[in-house]
């Protein structure tokens, strides 16, 4: 009879070893959830969902932060340990790390951004995604004029030209559409109306490349390339060294080779017409081999 006694004791000491250690793990894993912010924008929203969504099939625990928060304070976050992930433009980027940067090629400015980065933080490949800056003009008047490069952009002869902008652009940015020799600024509510105007004629139009893409008719309109300025603006994922193992760092590698401006402008539309960030991305993360 004891030593029955001893072994019953014996089993539920055991038991109660391996509910303690169920219990622990269980908080351990509420504790532990991989964050992931985003600026608030559509665009950062929408790449912070299918981030999240393409760490959380590998079996991760994440937890989404709806509330968008400034790109300085996204940074410290994750220097600081306090938030896992984040989705920036390298241009942007590299223009919050490093004051007045001389890099505007993809590949400069990637490897300046990682020089540039704080301990503990380091950003995962690019996705085939761009939002630089892009000057819009005529199609005749661009192919008229012969103008191949936005450093060209004198050629067109406008003096009073206006530029007409969706949102107020960054000095960097005005600085390098200065050849245009542009005068009054005209802000329209979306890119749609910024491409009628710039149709229309006597308007150079500045939109981002994903703003852009949301316009289904560029018919007579196009972007005056540039080899130079404005700063690229590639999407990259930034997150806290060391949290992210082989098949997480797997994950935000497959999303680079599938993502592109295309696929992103498409679910920025439909989250401007009301749609859930987290619903688009979800959807993009089912028909794609993520």
């Amino acid at each position: 009879m004891a030593a029955m006694r001893t072994q019953r004791r014996i089993l539920t000491a055991l038991l109660s070893s391996v509910l303690a250690a169920v219990l622990l793990t269980a908080c351990s894993d509420e504790e532990t959830a991989f964050v992931v912010g985003h600026d608030g924008t559509p665009e950062m929203q929408v790449a912070a969902a299918v981030y999240a969504g393409a760490l959380a099939r590998t079996g991760v625990a994440v937890d989404s932060r709806d509330r968008g928060e400034s790109q300085p304070r996204l940074l410290d976050a994750v220097a600081s340990g306090d938030l896992g992930l984040f989705p920036a433009f390298t241009g942007s980027l590299l223009e919050e790390l490093t004051p007045k940067p001389t890099a505007v090629t993809s590949e400069d400015v990637l490897a300046d951004v990682n020089r540039s980065l704080p301990q503990q933080v380091s950003i995962g490949d690019p996705a085939l995604v761009s939002n630089r800056w892009q000057v819009l003009a005529r199609t005749d008047d661009i192919e008229r004029r012969g103008v191949k490069d936005l450093a060209d952009c004198g050629r067109f002869g406008r003096e009073d030209a206006a530029l007409v902008v969706t949102a107020n652009p960054p000095v960097s940015v005005r600085e390098a559409v200065a050849p245009c020799h542009t005068l009054a600024v005209a802000s329209v509510g979306s890119a749609d109306e910024l491409v009628a105007k710039v149709r229309a004629g006597g308007a150079f139009g500045l939109t981002t490349a994903i703003d852009l893409a949301t316009v289904e008719d560029l018919t007579d309109v196009q972007a005056i390339p540039s080899k130079g300025a404005p700063i690229a603006q590639d999407l990259v994922p930034v997150f806290a060294s060391g949290l992210l193992g082989k098949p997480q760092l797997k994950a935000l590698s497959r999303v680079a080779g599938e993502l592109t401006t295309a696929d992103l402008a498409q679910m920025v539309r439909e989250v401007r017409g009301g749609s859930s960030p987290r619903a688009v991305a979800g959807q993009w993360l089912a028909t794609h081999s993520v």
